[in-house]
């Protein structure tokens, strides 16, 4: 048995020698940095996802801050990428914020430490050690945003933040204990079981609050986090919808999911939530309305053509060779948008009379005026 574990040893150092010396990977387009904070003096690492093309856009993105880093990092940016690719959001700063780890585990005791510490609002028994929100928040208000946002010169209306678990947790302290610091948030599986649930109490001083939060905010957790995680976040949905007219708050339970399984899914559906066209509200248009946006409508880049469906409106275009088709909403009597295989939105242009002259697109990322095509121009 010890000369197998010899042999072993003997083949492993051999192909070691042969192998090329290996390099820490960094993910393309991404920084990092270290920041001391003043407020707690706790050292923190910091990670910067740039979406491609940002040195020259014209609107500049937010930044969308996430915590829990070491874990979540990654498939947050990763994701925002993909659904970037897709027109499903906008463009966005991805900045994680964790901790220094040697450790490729991941989650150590040093690391659930870290966080306890940061992302609850109060001390207990059960999980000392806690108690360090406020201190975090005033690190992230008075330290990392103006930092970020400043180097990056992103746009801070619609700065966000994101957690999960414990992280959903401060997410929803920071939603009411500064809701002039974010107006977007994800709070994933929060923890709002914390200390005889903790975080309702926070509501009615928030009702008061000189500054009301506002924004949009999406709660997830997994159907299999049982009652103790999926009851609490329900309740919250509903006390933050009917106490906060300026919130739009939306919320999914997944089914057949648990608290570690819920990830990558409720992060994919709150981006779109928070930065895209899902869950927006929409209106009713009579048949007149809807029949002055029928036809086809051209722009220097390319011509789509809006025409009648079972549901309202289809916005039907050639792209790539392929011709597309996807249902068409109404945000406003002026507003249209689509969420389908491209998202979309045109805005009416009217004439004095009221009416459609022109729509102004946005699609592919691109921002156009589209004219009412000729005969000529339909050839």
């Amino acid at each position: 048995m010890r000369s197998r574990s010899l042999l072993g040893a003997a083949v492993v150092s051999a192909l070691a020698s042969v192998l090329p010396a290996q390099a820490p990977v960094t993910a393309p387009g991404t920084e990092q940095f270290t920041v001391k904070s003043r407020v707690n003096g706790v050292e923190y690492v910091v990670q910067v996802w740039l979406p491609p093309g940002l040195d020259t856009m014209t609107v500049r993105p937010p930044v969308f801050i996430v915590t829990d880093a070491n874990l979540a990092f990654h498939t947050v940016h990763e994701t925002v990428a993909m659904l970037s690719i897709a027109g499903e959001v906008a463009p966005l700063i991805v900045v994680g914020v964790g901790y220094p780890q040697t450790d490729g585990r991941g989650y150590t005791p040093a690391y659930a430490l870290s966080r306890t510490r940061d992302y609850t609002p109060t001390n207990v028994s059960e999980m000392p050690g806690g108690g360090g929100s406020a201190a975090f928040l005033a690190f992230l208000k008075d330290e990392l945003v103006p930092m970020v946002e400043t180097k990056y010169r992103a746009d801070p209306t619609r700065r966000g933040l994101g957690g999960h678990s414990l992280g959903g947790l401060f997410s929803t302290y920071a939603l009411l204990h500064e809701p002039g610091l974010f107006t977007r948030y994800w709070i994933g599986s929060p923890s709002l079981w914390w200390d005889k649930q903790v975080a309702f109490s926070w509501l009615p001083e928030a009702k008061k609050g000189s500054v009301q939060p506002s924004g949009r905010a999406y709660l997830t957790v997994g159907a299999e986090e049982s009652d103790v995680m999926v009851s609490p976040m329900q309740r919250m949905t509903r006390e933050l919808t009917h106490s906060f007219p300026a919130l739009r708050v939306g919320s999914q339970v997944y089914e057949n999911e648990s608290h570690g399984s819920v990830v990558g899914a409720a992060i994919s559906r709150s981006l779109r939530f928070l930065y895209g066209e899902f869950g927006r509200p929409t209106v009713a248009l009579s048949p007149a309305a809807r029949t002055q946006y029928i036809g086809e409508w051209k722009s220097p880049m390319m011509t789509v053509s809006v025409g009648p469906s079972p549901a309202g409106l289809e916005l039907s275009f050639q792209y790539t060779g392929l011709t597309m088709r996807t249902p068409l909403k109404a945000a406003s009597p002026d507003t249209l948008f689509s969420a389908g295989a491209v998202s979309s939105q045109f805005i009416a242009v009217r004439d004095a009379t009221g009416k459609v002259t022109a729509l102004r697109g946005t699609m592919l990322g691109v921002t156009q005026e589209y004219t009412r095509a000729t005969a000529k121009s339909r050839k």
